[in-house]
């Protein structure tokens, strides 16, 4: 089975090419609760985002969740991970393997695929050009695919980009971006909302609410406290209402499809 958590689409599109290519179970992790979560399939994949050269706080603290059934269930077969990153990993890899260790786990193959970037709240950072974009999810497909065969073959490998400085980053940037990296308060609309509801939609956690609003007549978002940093209720909104304080204000949109 391959458990994967999505945002703008990257990493959902590509568990599902995987998925499909290797007869896996494609399950969204918001959709399974850990607790309750039974093993199927010959392997168990994790396809996620990279978040500032870590794993997601949301990864984590789902595995660390795990019930002992599946923990036991899993010992007996492959795992392997999929970090999907706009360049580089970092040494996520490394948080990953002490994240599995700790549930007596051990990570048997790994890969990273690039895809377009869509970090935009901090100050420069942004989406990538047109001509870069495309060129990275031309090249996703043709990824999938090898990571797929050898997947089928059992070829199993570690294959990550992790760049430079790639300890630096992971132990300075992603503590301060668990940290700081969001302040839920922060999320907003401008007067461009129609009122479309496609953020909220979209929220891979279900943490914004359409309320009604009887002054206008009309709902908009309210963000809560959940927030996972995703960026998909800003990227998606197709009107570029959607804003955090004055972060986002000229700066551009990705969404590659559905999160789930």
């Amino acid at each position: 089975m391959i458990l994967f958590f999505s945002g703008t689409g990257n990493s959902y599109h590509v568990a599902k090419s995987v998925g499909d290519s290797i007869g896996e179970v494609v399950c969204p992790l918001v959709d399974c609760s850990p607790e309750d979560l039974t093993y199927t399939g010959n392997s168990l994949g994790l396809v996620f985002p990279i978040y500032s050269w870590g794993v997601p706080p949301i990864v984590i603290n789902y595995l660390k969740n795990l019930n002992d059934s599946f923990v036991n269930d899993a010992l007996r077969k492959p795992i392997w991970v999929i970090m999907v990153c706009g360049d580089e990993t970092g040494k996520a890899p490394d948080m990953l393997r002490k994240v599995l260790a700790k549930r007596g786990l051990t990570l048997t193959a790994g890969w990273s695929v690039q895809a377009p970037n869509n970090y935009v709240i901090l100050p420069g950072f942004d989406v990538d050009s047109k001509q870069v974009e495309e060129e990275k999810l031309s090249k996703i497909k043709n990824l999938c695919d090898i990571i797929s065969r050898k997947l089928n073959n059992r070829e199993f490998e570690f294959n990550f980009v992790e760049g430079p400085l790639a300890r630096l980053k992971t132990k300075l940037v992603y503590p301060l971006f668990k940290r700081w990296g969001i302040f839920p308060s922060k999320w907003g609309y401008t007067d461009a909302c129609v009122s479309c509801g496609k953020c909220a939609s979209a929220c891979p956690v279900g943490n914004i609410t359409m309320s009604f609003n009887v002054k206008e007549s009309k709902s908009f978002p309210q963000w809560g406290d959940n927030c996972e940093s995703c960026l998909a209720c800003y990227h998606v909104c197709p009107r570029h209402a959607v804003k955090y304080g004055n972060a986002t204000r000229k700066k551009g949109q990705y969404y590659f499809g559905p999160n789930k």
